[in-house]
């Protein structure tokens, strides 16, 4: 019998976390673990690999290439391989070269979808991780993006299992990147270029700064 962590539809805004990841990464597959009870141990693939087997990630949404959550990689080990130390460690992985020697996917998949770069960023207090793969390479200012998104969108408290009614607390992506823009042109006083401007606080581009500001319809402040 599933666990209610996985659950199709339980975590609805998480898989929108996910969703606007890959359109905003051009991703190819982008997926979310949460912190979870060890439930699967007997079948687990990567049981060898896991020295605690009552605490696990548990994978609650994917988007892209796949939107299964029952595969191989369905339960990760706290701490093993890279997207388990993010949750240990708190700080994000990105890889952008030799990744079809990583070990992070089949080089097979990788040379098939085109994959330039990989990230996994932790939740809000460690809770879990979103790890994406991108056919191109991210800018700084992108990946900062990301891990802002995901450390604001999880709730800081999302242990799993949960009940449907606990599934709405995360923000989408689009919401904290706009909130993130709006702080950093409040701080630059509205300016978006120069060495002041809130392109340089964000660490992007200030023609990529202005087309995000249009899609996301971010409110500039009055000088």
């Amino acid at each position: 019998m599933p666990s209610e962590a996985t659950l199709p539809g339980l975590h609805p805004r998480l898989e929108e976390l996910a969703r606007e990841g890959l359109a905003a990464c051009d991703g190819v597959l982008a997926r979310i673990w949460l912190e979870g009870p060890g439930d699967a141990c007997p079948t687990c693939p990567m049981r060898p690999e896991c020295a605690d087997r009552s605490r696990c990630l548990h994978l609650v949404a994917s988007a892209g290439a796949t939107t299964r959550t029952d595969g191989p990689y369905r339960r990760f080990p706290i701490g093993a391989r890279r997207v388990g130390r993010v949750v240990v460690e708190r700080a994000p992985f990105v890889a952008d070269a030799g990744l079809e020697t990583s070990g992070l996917a089949d080089p097979a998949w990788l040379a098939a979808h085109r994959v330039k770069t990989f990230i996994a960023v932790p939740l809000a207090e460690g809770v879990g991780v979103l790890a994406l793969f991108s056919r191109r390479a991210l800018g700084d200012g992108e990946r900062r993006l990301l891990a802002l998104a995901a450390r604001f969108a999880a709730p800081p408290e999302a242990p799993v299992p949960v009940t449907p009614a606990a599934a709405a607390g995360p923000r989408p992506l689009a919401e904290v990147e706009r909130e993130a823009i709006e702080h950093a042109l409040v701080h630059a006083g509205g300016r978006v270029s120069g060495p002041r401007g809130a392109a340089a606080l964000l660490g992007l581009k200030p023609s990529t700064l202005d087309s995000r500001i249009k899609k996301l319809g971010v409110r500039r402040p009055r000088g």
